[in-house]
C-alpha cells in the first residue's frame, strides 16, 4: 500500500547580470516567469515584477559605482513562499527607516523603497543597502 504523500519541489532561480540599464528589464521578466511558474495568479506576479523592477533598478543606479558592475538575483519558492534577492557591488546607504514605507522624501527619492514595502509581504535590506530581499507568500 503506497502513502498519498502531498510532495512540493523547491524552485530556485540564479543569474549575474551587468550592470546595463537594458537588463534591468530582463531581469524583470525572468523574475515575473519564475513567479508564473510558481502559481502566483497574474495580478500578484505584476505586483513582483514592479517591485522587483524597484530593487534591480536600484541595483544598477547605486551598484555601478564599483569596477564590478554586476546585480545578482536570486529566486526561491518552497511552495508558499517566493523571496526574491538582488545583490549589487556598490557602496550601499544606510538602511531606510520605517518612515521610507509611508511616504517618499520631499525630494521624491525612497518612491520604489514605498512601492516595495506596499506591493511585497515582506521587504528587507543587507551589507548596507547592497542586498535587499523581497518576499510575497500565496494568499
Amino acid at each position: 500500500m503506497y502513502a498519498d504523500h502531498e510532495t512540493t519541489l523547491k524552485k530556485r532561480y540564479h543569474a549575474v547580470y551587468t550592470s546595463d540599464i537594458e537588463n534591468v528589464a530582463l531581469a524583470r521578466r525572468a523574475i515575473a516567469h519564475f513567479a508564473t511558474e510558481c502559481g502566483f495568479s497574474e495580478g500578484a506576479v505584476s505586483d513582483i515584477r514592479l517591485a522587483a523592477g524597484e530593487a534591480l533598478s536600484n541595483a544598477v543606479e547605486h551598484g555601478c559605482e564599483t569596477r564590478d558592475r554586476n546585480f545578482s538575483v536570486d529566486c526561491d519558492f518552497d511552495g508558499e513562499e517566493l523571496a526574491i534577492v538582488v545583490g549589487d557591488s556598490g557602496h550601499g546607504f544606510p538602511e531606510p527607516s520605517h518612515s521610507a514605507s509611508i511616504e517618499p522624501d520631499a525630494r521624491g527619492r525612497g518612491f520604489g523603497i514605498f512601492l516595495m514595502r506596499r506591493l511585497m509581504d515582506e521587504v528587507s535590506f543587507g551589507r548596507n543597502g547592497t542586498v535587499v530581499r523581497l518576499v510575497r507568500r500565496h494568499s
